[in-house]
């Protein structure tokens, strides 16, 4: 695993320097609420890999996606529904996670929860939201290794 910090919008060419077997572009976003503490999704039965762990929200970035941004304002709409509202920062960063057999390379965002209710939308994908503690999500079993790696990556680099 490894964390990129970016200073401008991610582009298709910064992907293009990452050459791995089985590579996929996806997205993900980074939710805190105003007192720091990190909204993670529990992923559901029909999840493609770690059911029943914490991580947070993402998805594929599909080639009808205008932008990596509105690959990600579409999937928080898949997922959480269009009734919360979430303050987006551009991207803040690109991060390589190998989740076998898939090299996975996310344009990472920072939201702030402003308000709302998060609706699990995809409940076979979706088993419920929970906010942690940076301490608590750095140390609960329930979180997965590349959502931890992560996190302490965002935070040392904010």
């Amino acid at each position: 695993m490894d964390y990129q910090v970016l200073d401008h919008e991610a582009t298709l060419e910064d992907i293009n320097a990452y050459h791995y077997n089985n590579q996929k572009i996806g997205v993900i976003v980074h939710i805190e609420d105003k007192d720091g503490n990190i909204l993670l999704q529990q992923r559901g039965i029909k999840s493609r890999d770690e059911n029943g762990l914490y991580e947070d929200i993402g998805g594929k970035y599909e080639e009808d996606d205008m932008s990596f941004k509105d690959t990600i304002i579409r999937e928080l709409e898949e997922e959480a529904g269009s009734d919360v509202k979430i303050e987006l920062s551009n991207s803040i960063g690109i991060f390589h996670c190998h989740k076998d057999p898939v090299n996975w390379i996310f344009i990472i965002y920072h939201g702030t929860y402003i308000e709302g209710e998060f609706k699990i939308m995809e409940p076979d994908k979706c088993e419920g939201y929970k906010f942690f503690s940076y301490d608590e999500a750095i140390s609960s079993d329930k979180v997965t290794k590349s959502c931890k790696f992560l996190i302490k990556s965002i935070k040392e680099n904010k």
